[in-house]
């Protein structure tokens, strides 16, 4: 295999399978990615975690067709560091990958692509057009909910299902915490998740990643897998198998009080009682008043923080607890100028919404301090 390709490419690729190749395995090959060089001269990319994979391409000038594969996190920390605008790469007789930039040399080890795990893209799977801004931003409005790990209360992904006819719900929870986001069915055209799917959280973030800069996508779920399509990248994810929890049942749906806020004010006071939160001390108690939004935070090691702040609001006296960063990362993903925050009684949790952001409802539960 040789070959000369742009340097800002292999860049742009490598980085998109960073996440993909540093999942903590004992199979060193997963810790690779394949280069695949193609008489069509392009370049190939393919990395995997064997639940996980990923494939792109780019164009390249090749001399030699070949493939061989190579830590994905060393050739890319070479190939940020070399100068020059383009790189030639070579295989060698010796198990190793010359990497030529300008008159810096490098010679990286490699594993022969005929180690490496067969990846199936199911690339003949019915294809249908999504709006990939609006999934990304499904995506992003919970994944901060998605749990790192599973655990008994919780499960490490996000459910998607339909509500009704023409509406899906995403929906994630980690136990003490629950966001989802609703859009129309019609944003996904004809594609059928039966009565829902649950996508693990590392696809979450890598669908995200791809579709940063794609106005349209293609996707498709075919037997266990859902798969991400565009014009040169394909990425496909094992679904996780297993029940999402009931989650409709705690969310109370008579919430007959409820204060509004600028979400921004919210956001930055809320910055400030964290200056004095810690792993012990994590509350923040609201203190609601006709009119006024206490906030009050701290702990009797480092300090303690109040402010106020002007809300919509003129009944009854209320106080509650939450999470501090619970609170602000619901608040963080609200798009719109206000926060709506409704509440039943101390003991069932608090529901955050926006008249701005009408799809995305957020339940925080309460804290006993």
């Amino acid at each position: 295999m040789k070959l000369h390709v742009e340097k800002g490419n292999l860049i742009q690729l490598l980085q998109k399978v960073q996440n993909i190749t540093e999942k903590k395995t004992t199979l060193s090959i997963l810790s690779n990615v394949m280069l695949k060089a193609s008489e069509e001269q392009t370049l190939e990319f393919t990395a995997t975690d064997l639940q996980m994979s990923f494939w792109s391409c780019t164009s390249a000038q090749v001399e030699i067709p070949g493939s061989t594969t190579v830590s994905a996190r060393k050739f890319l920390e070479i190939v940020r560091e070399i100068p020059g605008d383009t790189v030639t790469l070579e295989t060698l007789p010796n198990d190793r990958l010359l990497i030529l930039a300008g008159r810096s040399r490098f010679e990286q080890s490699t594993i022969s692509s005929e180690s490496f795990p067969h990846v199936t893209f199911y690339e003949d799977s019915d294809f249908v057009k999504c709006d990939a801004h609006a999934i990304r931003t499904a995506f992003e409005k919970t994944l901060y909910v998605v749990p790192m790990e599973e655990d008994p209360y919780s499960i490490a992904g996000l459910f998607w299902h339909p509500v009704e006819p023409d509406l899906y719900r995403f929906v994630s929870s980690d136990g003490h915490r629950l966001a989802f986001f609703e859009l129309p069915r019609k944003v996904f055209s004809d594609i059928d998740v039966g009565t829902g799917v649950i996508v693990p959280r590392k696809a979450v973030q890598e669908a995200s990643r791809l579709l940063e800069k794609e106005t349209e996508a293609l996707l498709s779920v075919h037997e266990n897998c859902l798969i991400f399509k565009t014009a040169d990248t394909l990425l496909s994810t094992q679904l996780l198998e297993g029940e999402f929890p009931e989650y409709e049942e705690i969310i109370p749906q008579d919430r007959p009080c409820s204060l509004t806020v600028d979400r921004e004010i919210l956001e930055s006071a809320l910055k400030r009682m964290l200056i004095f939160s810690n792993q012990k001390w994590r509350h923040v108690r609201f203190a609601i008043s006709s009119g006024s939004l206490h906030l009050e935070a701290g702990n009797p090691e480092i300090g303690t923080a109040d402010d106020f702040l002007d809300v919509d609001y003129a009944g009854e006296e209320f106080s509650v607890a939450f999470n501090t960063r619970y609170v602000m990362e619901t608040v963080q993903v609200v798009e719109g100028s206000q926060v709506r925050f409704e509440w039943v009684d101390n003991y069932h949790g608090g529901v955050f919404v926006s008249s701005d952001d009408p799809g995305y409802v957020s339940l925080v539960m309460p804290m006993v301090i």
